[in-house]
């Protein structure tokens, strides 16, 4: 009997339904098991024998390395998500489970998104609304400003960056990136971007948006020091993960005037702490989001079938797209 045990916090029939119109033809034994409800204990049995695992997109339900030797000989562990940091990957590779995300599915959201809020910081929109409900009428003294020949810089030159970059080209904009893998001339031909390091990044950009991801390395990356060497006038945007910036020296350089604005988009802890400091800035040029950037209707639907398709390859020994480990071929189980 094959199984697929599900920790997202979908319904079966959801799961049976997109799974029969996947296109691939299913083992008739199949079963679904949802384990979303389950303790970790009450998780660790149900993975025991199981063909893959649907992870769960809210991060709750983790997928440890206890999970991950439990479910020695699944076929995949499917992340419907484009984060993966709540799985032990690295117990999932010793095991040699393969784990996929959806990579992709989210980066029109993602980028329309980034390109949103910077637009509402630098027409000091959230300042603009409020006074004006309030029964002022301020025009000169919002004191917005074009995006027009400004400089943007992107940490980060993945699929969403260059999504961004793409879409910056017809706004007259100056793109600067940062990645640890600098892109080929002709791309950087094409988008319009100039690679720099990141703290002449910073010195140089109006606009600041993150969008690498959360390993060692990027950890704290936009700490005290780096913040201080950004423009008085710029605007710092973090979609990514909220471990990457600081949030206490976000939120000082904030309060302190040192920066012009900024939009977050995900924490340190989520859902957000109350003592969480940036809820103690006094600003209306920061703009706190519950980590949706990435989640419209269409993305939603995008990811979720993305997941769905590659559990059913998985299942009759295709290869699944978007595996971030190296475990080797992707092949049916026998016996």
């Amino acid at each position: 009997m094959e199984k697929i045990v599900s920790l997202a916090p979908l319904p079966v029939e959801i799961i049976w339904r997109m799974m029969s119109d996947c296109g691939i033809a299913l083992p008739p034994d199949l079963e679904i098991v949802n384990a979303n409800p389950l303790s970790h204990s009450e998780i660790v049995s149900a993975v025991k024998g199981s063909s893959a695992i649907l992870g769960d997109y809210t991060f709750k339900q983790k997928i440890t390395r206890e999970i991950a030797l439990a479910a020695k000989g699944a076929l995949l562990i499917q992340q419907p998500s484009v984060g993966y940091q709540h799985i032990d990957i690295d117990a999932c590779t010793e095991v040699g489970i393969p784990v996929a995300n959806t990579a992709g599915a989210n980066t029109i959201s993602a980028a329309e998104h980034t390109f949103m809020v910077a637009l509402c910081l630098l027409k000091n929109l959230m300042t603009a609304h409020r006074s004006a409900v309030a029964g002022q009428w301020l025009q000169l003294e919002i004191g917005s400003v074009e995006i027009h020949g400004k400089t943007w810089g992107l940490i980060g030159m993945g699929q969403i960056g260059r999504a961004i970059a793409e879409r910056l080209t017809a706004f007259g904009v100056d793109i600067l990136y940062t990645d640890p893998v600098r892109l080929e001339k002709e791309d950087e031909n094409r988008l319009c971007a100039s690679y720099q390091e990141i703290d002449q990044l910073l010195s140089a950009s109006d606009i600041v948006s993150v969008h690498c991801p959360l390993t060692d390395a990027t950890y704290a990356l936009i700490d005290r020091r780096r913040l201080a060497l950004m423009k008085p006038s710029a605007v710092l945007i973090n979609i990514a993960r909220g471990e990457i910036v600081d949030e206490q020296a976000l939120a000082n350089a904030l309060s302190e005037n040192r920066i012009a604005g900024a939009a977050v988009d995900v924490f340190s802890e989520e859902p957000l702490s109350t003592d969480n400091p940036l809820l103690q800035v006094q600003s209306d040029n920061l703009i706190l989001t519950p980590h949706l950037a990435g989640t419209t209707n269409e993305s939603k639907i995008r990811i979720i079938s993305t997941a769905i398709s590659n559990l059913a390859k998985a299942l009759v020994g295709e290869k699944p797209q978007f595996v971030v480990n190296e475990v080797g071929d992707i092949r049916r189980r026998t016996g």
